[in-house]
């Protein structure tokens, strides 16, 4: 994966963490910061030169009203990163976890579905439900929303983006890789309303033990090759 993509998704990474955190806070752009000076470290000095990445919580910071903590989780350890995802939970109630994907200049966007599959599998372990692995696994009775993608799309020179959950974006995939995002122009979740479903716990599943959900994330990790940026929030 080449820098460029990598850091695009660091951006996306970075920008829904602010979104997110904007209910607790006006303006914590700190977090992007760091979570972007942090990454090019990564790039620049390598996974093994950075021993702060072994402790079970990278950094802590203390805000007004609320901790947050950052954890970075790559299995391989900065080998060959396949890009970057979001865990995002409220301590003791709700995580989610989302996915960035940008349309591309042919105007279709493009998913990989091994992934996709991990991500629906990850959706059911934090719920603790057993799960059959086989293609468009799509459960519509399952209580919890965990796994979303987060699309970046463009309409004429404005930017528009939405969440789907992971069950949405399978079924108009079918069998395809890819589609036009004229099937996702002006229908999912805008940001504010994605904020807002997670914070009323209208969206994502429930809060399990740290070391499983440790587990669940390195797995999912391991096996796609993706860094998983974690953070945890705990209200004062």
């Amino acid at each position: 994966m080449s820098f460029t993509t990598f850091y695009e998704d660091i951006k996306s990474v970075g920008s829904l963490a602010v979104m997110l955190l904007r209910r607790l806070e006006p303006e914590p752009y700190y977090v992007r910061g760091y979570i972007d000076r942090e990454c090019r470290k990564l790039v620049d000095e390598g996974w093994r030169r950075r021993h702060d990445w072994e402790k079970p919580w990278v950094k802590t910071f203390e805000r007004n009203g609320y901790i947050l903590k950052i954890a970075f989780i790559h299995a391989r350890k900065g080998e060959h990163i396949t890009g970057a995802d979001i865990a995002f939970e409220l301590s003791g109630r709700k995580i989610i976890f989302v996915q960035s994907k940008r349309v591309h200049r042919n105007g279709r966007i493009y998913f990989n579905r091994l992934q996709l599959q991990k991500l629906l599998e990850l959706e059911w372990e934090i719920c603790g439900f057993p799960y059959i692995a086989f293609p468009l696994a799509v459960i519509p009775s399952l209580p919890y929303r965990v796994t979303f993608y987060h699309l970046i799309m463009r309409e004429g020179l404005q930017i528009e983006e939405r969440f789907f959950h992971i069950s949405e974006v399978s079924f108009i995939l079918s069998w395809r890789k890819s589609a036009s995002q004229t099937e996702f122009i002006n229908q999912g979740l805008r940001p504010g309303e994605f904020q807002e479903m997670f914070w009323k716990c209208r969206i994502g599943g429930p809060d399990i033990r740290e070391d499983k959900k440790r587990d669940i994330l390195y797995m999912y990790s391991l096996i796609t090759n993706r860094l998983v940026v974690w953070l945890d929030v705990m209200l004062k």
